[in-house]
């Protein structure tokens, strides 16, 4: 068996699985049985962390070989999630070869949604999240102009590659913004709490929440605490943006 090919096919799967939001223990299961499958192995080590991949294998009369890798941009793809899941588990139960699973982990790094899905995915939220709190058909109406202004901003944001510390302050800035005009036109036909609830609910770091849980129950206190300071670095970015945004609509209107 290739060892260099075997520990590029674990760090790949372990990449595209932390750069797509997946919490760290299952990373370094995923990685764990594919470094397993090598043949005459007397060890295998994984460490993932928030911001890099760290793999070791040793094999019989071999030296060890350690591969460590970098990940710097990390987003939300459970639909990559399970995709690596189940190539890890065709491989493991020899149903791919190690060659066929590299190639359908290659050809996974390159999917990314397109930009009109995930604008129309945020939309889609605001808008659900508007009528879930409660939100009449003037507020629905609403979440719908707000959500074309939390993707404007968003997009400009990423255009302009601010850090995603100022992009959270920009989106939330745009979604108050926003709310303050549509109530100044609206008036009491719009209920601007629930608008504004509702529009910036995409913004939340739900799953950065939820994964620092995982990770911190299951004794990852380093990944645990360190997504719980992205979670609130995040949350504290959104509130800045918006108490920015109704400030500078309370000085217009």
């Amino acid at each position: 068996m290739d060892t260099q090919l075997l520990l590029k096919t674990a760090m790949l799967a372990g990449e595209i699985m932390l750069r797509s939001g997946a919490e760290t223990y299952r990373v370094e299961d995923t990685m764990h049985h594919i470094l397993k499958t090598a043949d005459h192995i007397e060890m295998a080590e994984v460490l993932v962390i928030m911001t890099g991949i760290s793999a070791t294998i040793k094999l019989e009369n071999e030296k060890a070989v350690t591969v460590t890798k970098r990940v710097e941009e990390r987003d939300t793809n459970l639909k990559l999630v399970v995709d690596v899941n189940e190539i890890s588990r065709q491989y493991c139960g020899d149903d791919l070869t190690l060659e066929q699973a590299y190639e359908k982990l290659s050809t996974l790094k390159q999917f990314e949604f397109s930009r009109k899905t995930t604008n129309l995915a945020m939309m889609g939220v605001g808008v659900g999240f508007t009528i879930f709190f409660g939100g009449s058909i003037a507020d629905t109406g609403a979440a719908i102009v707000v959500g074309l202004f939390l993707v404007a901003f968003v997009l400009a944001g990423q255009d302009l590659k601010f850090h995603p510390f100022i992009q959270d302050i920009f989106a939330g800035f745009g979604v108050a913004f926003a709310c303050c005009l549509l109530k100044e036109g609206l008036g009491d036909q719009m209920n601007m709490d629930t608008v504004m609830i509702g529009s910036f609910m995409p913004l939340v770091p739900g799953m950065a929440i939820t994964n620092a849980v995982r990770d911190t129950l299951r004794g990852d206190y380093l990944s645990g605490g360190a997504r719980v300071m992205e979670a609130f670095l995040k949350a504290l970015g959104i509130a800045i943006g918006i108490g920015i945004g109704l400030a500078l609509c309370a000085k217009i209107f």
